[in-house]
């Protein structure tokens, strides 16, 4: 079965795969989205992930969700579904 998750604006998140070693861990609040970035505000402040190259995992109705940053290459509105 698959999640459909069209906004992850307001989930909390942690980076659990990059590219970049530095975005690994970062734990926070998703607050913005951009075709290409996801804002999250940690404990450090704002931070910026690219999403081509990391993945995320989020709760989303308690439930625990691994989130392809390659996935969500498109505007919320342009998403149609993303698969857990």
């Amino acid at each position: 079965m698959t999640e459909q998750i069209i906004e992850i604006i307001g989930l909390n998140g942690t980076v659990v795969q990059s590219s970049n070693k530095n975005l690994l861990g970062i734990t926070g609040q998703i607050i913005d989205e951009t075709k290409y970035m996801i804002v999250m505000d940690t404990e450090l402040g704002k931070r910026s992930i690219p999403k081509n190259s990391s993945k995320l995992q989020v709760v989303k109705d308690g439930k625990m969700l691994m989130i392809d940053g390659l996935q969500m290459l498109k505007r919320p509105y342009e998403r149609m579904e993303i698969f857990s």
